[in-house]
């Protein structure tokens, strides 16, 4: 009987390096030349830069290029279990005391076998022998290969070419493109004549220059229209002095009454957008308007006086202020007398008649409110205006003059009851300013001082009514009345 051995298996292991599988060489493209369209171009106010039909610098290789992939780690295959059962026998190796000896066959020989001489009995028993162990598949690590950034590639470029823009030496633009570019620049003085280049450089075409100097901007100053009343066909146009264009006069007064100027620019020089250069006028043919006299009428009135008398009577008048192509008459209308004496105009109804001197050239063309027309063929050549003098009212002042009349004597049996009754009178005071008794020449009386005082403005009479009589502006009556007592008189 061989002895079994048992056999082991060994897996190899693949280690990968760092390996380019796809290189890519940078592509190579035949560009042909541009169909570029370098424009650019001017007005007084404006340069426009257009510039169309150039290319963009296209890619060279690609992003990325396929290498290996240096993590990677190969996957590793199952190997399969290899084994088999093994059979337990024993024989006796000794009898005092009893010693048996085992060993395992790999294969069942039944329940004796022969061995080395010796007869081996099974003990029943088993075991595995595994002679090749089995071991489970590893997957693999990561991919065989990676993308990375190709160090050869070129990206595309979307603005490869450039322009440069000056005006009058200043660089007004440095711009890079890509198939077009567009740029407006408005100048900043636009009275002059600008100058400009602009410099276009493809980066696969030739390179371009342009270059020119702009119109300078003027507006034209309006002409005056000047057409002179009178004269038929009169009107013109004054043209002022200017510079940097022209103007030119169209007359059709005797076809239809117009009279046109149209500017035109010179040479270097253009109008500003907008600015109006055509202008048309049309013959009036209006007669010269001659004014209405300024008439003022001042009528007769009466100032009274200061204080009291007579007033002042200031006679009408008739202020005119006549202007320059226009003659007035001024005529009385009761017995139709051209009056020229206007300050001291007596009553009676006046008319002021204004005619225009050059009837055949001149007219009123306005007439204020209250005069009458007088119109030939459509034109007024005349006009009159009607003023009533009035005589003015009397406005004397005469001085308030008191009305007063006698006192009366109530003249009773002794004194006690005697009295004085004051006058009728207007424009003053009565007041007993005295009595006494017995005077002088007049024993068995009581005489009355009766004094009227004047109020206000108002002055005595010239004559007082009775024995009265005038002291210091003040009018006086002396009334007696008896003081014979009342028992004399009766009789026993």
């Amino acid at each position: 009987m061989k002895k079994l051995i048992a056999s082991v298996a060994t897996t190899a292991m693949l280690a990968g390096g760092l390996a380019v599988l796809a290189a890519a060489a940078p592509a190579t493209a035949d560009v042909a030349s541009p169909v570029a369209s370098p424009a650019a171009s001017a007005t007084c106010e404006v340069l426009t830069v257009n510039l169309a039909g150039y290319d963009v610098r296209p890619a060279v290789g690609e992003p990325q290029v396929e290498v290996a992939n240096p993590a990677y780690v190969p996957a590793v295959a199952a190997v399969a279990e290899v084994s088999h059962t093994d059979y337990e026998y024993k024989t006796l190796a000794g009898l005092f005391p009893v010693k048996w000896t085992y060993r395992t066959a790999h294969k069942n020989g039944g329940a004796a076998v022969l061995y080395d001489w010796k007869i081996w009995t099974a003990t029943g028993k088993t075991s595995k022998h595994v002679e090749v162990a089995g071991v489970a598949a590893v997957p693999a690590v990561g991919t065989p290969t990676v993308r990375v950034a190709n160090p050869a590639y070129v990206a595309a470029d979307e603005t490869p070419n450039t322009v440069t823009v000056t005006v009058n030496g200043i660089a007004e633009v440095n711009a890079a493109f890509g198939e077009t570019y567009t740029k407006a620049i408005t100048f900043a003085d636009k009275s002059v004549r600008n100058a400009w280049s602009v410099d276009v450089t493809s980066w696969n075409g030739a390179s371009v220059h342009l270059e020119e100097v702009s119109t300078a901007c003027v507006t034209p100053i309006a002409p005056t229209w000047v057409d002179t009343c009178g004269p038929a066909n009169n009107g013109h146009w004054v043209l002022p002095a200017v510079v940097g264009y022209t103007y030119a006069v169209t007359d059709h007064s005797t076809l239809n009454g117009k009279v046109g100027v149209v500017a035109t620019p010179q040479d270097g020089y253009a109008f500003t957008t907008g600015a109006r250069k055509q202008w048309t006028a049309t013959q009036n043919n209006d007669r010269c308007g001659q004014t209405v006299p300024t008439v003022v009428f001042t009528d007769e009135v009466c100032t009274a006086p200061v204080g009291y008398g007579l007033g002042t009577i200031t006679p009408a008048s008739l202020g005119i202020t006549n202007p320059d192509g226009v003659k007035v008459l001024v005529k009385r209308k009761s017995d139709g007398a051209a009056i020229t004496a206007l300050s001291n105009l007596t009553p009676g109804h006046y008319d002021v008649i204004a005619t225009v001197k050059n009837e055949s050239a001149d007219a009123f063309t306005t007439v204020p409110a209250g005069w009458t027309l007088f119109a030939k063929d459509g034109v007024t050549f005349k006009v009159s205006k009607g003023f009533d003098v009035v005589a003015a009212a009397p406005c004397d002042k005469p001085v308030p003059v008191a009305t007063v009349s006698v006192p009366t004597a109530n003249d009773r049996c002794g004194s006690v009851n005697d009295g004085v009754t004051f006058g009728d009178s207007t424009g003053g005071t009565w007041k007993i300013a005295s009595k006494v008794a017995d005077a002088p020449d007049h024993e068995g009386t009581t005489r009355y001082r009766v004094v009227f005082t004047p109020t206000g403005d108002h002055v005595l009479p010239t004559v007082l009514p009775g024995d009265g009589f005038v002291v210091d502006g003040k009018a006086v009556w002396l009334v007696y009345l008896d003081n014979t007592d009342c028992a004399a008189g009766l009789v026993a």
